[in-house]
């Protein structure tokens, strides 16, 4: 006869008698195994690498050319609240006043700007995080904004761009190495400014640089060389 003990003994335990032919089949899904830690890590980092080649099979991680939009010089663009056009570029070289050896060369963008917005503002060119930026295919050199000029008017400086003005002068001055080499054109990208909270400890909105950019192949006019 089959034991009437239905509850499980603590322990582990090993029962010497027979097995009786009466007793009725075990019922309920036999225990199963879960699967180590290590098998499971290995699975997921198996399953990271068959997706990363996949998507690098199909251009995944190939540089993103979609990001710099291209503009023909004199092209008006929009980007937050400005409006710039930019049409060509000046390199001069800068001279020491011994025997004339180039020291380095001052690029110059020409265009013009103007706010679309209510207050008074000036773009946010200077700097390594600024909205502008140039670069000499030719080199690989990239430089950003040593200075910025506003107006055609020298009689006084302007710093800033003033609501419901048309566009005015607008230039970006860059400074390059003495290895600079003029070439037909250099290049002069511009921020698609966003409107967002830029700030990690405020809530504060403002413009930042967005991911697109416009850029020009501005047409390279070469000056004479100054003495530095």
């Amino acid at each position: 006869m089959p034991p009437t003990e239905t509850s499980a003994p603590e322990g582990a335990w090993l029962d010497e008698g027979e097995v009786s032919p009466q007793w009725p089949a075990p019922v309920g899904d036999p225990p199963r195994r879960s699967a180590s830690g290590g098998l499971v890590y290995g699975g997921i980092a198996l399953a990271l690498v068959v997706v990363m080649a996949a998507v690098w099979g199909l251009g995944g991680f190939e540089r993103r050319t979609d990001l710099l939009r291209s503009v023909a010089p004199g092209t008006l663009i929009t980007t937050g609240p400005y409006e710039f056009r930019f049409t060509e570029a000046t390199a001069q070289a800068q001279t020491d006043t011994a025997g004339g050896a180039i020291t380095g060369w001052e690029i110059v963008m020409i265009g013009e700007a103007r706010t679309t917005g209510d207050t008074s503002v000036s773009p946010d060119a200077l700097g390594n995080d600024g909205m502008l930026v140039s670069k000499d295919d030719a080199s690989g050199e990239i430089a950003s904004p040593d200075s910025t000029s506003y107006g055609s008017d020298q009689s006084y400086e302007r710093n800033q761009l003033t609501p419901g003005l048309p566009l005015i002068g607008y230039t970006i001055t860059f400074k390059y190495a003495k290895t600079y080499q003029p070439q037909p054109t250099i290049r002069l990208a511009v921020s698609e400014l966003i409107y967002t909270t830029p700030y990690l400890a405020s809530e504060e909105e403002g413009w930042k640089n967005g991911s697109y950019s416009f850029q020009y192949y501005l047409p390279v006019r070469v000056l004479p060389p100054v003495t530095g």
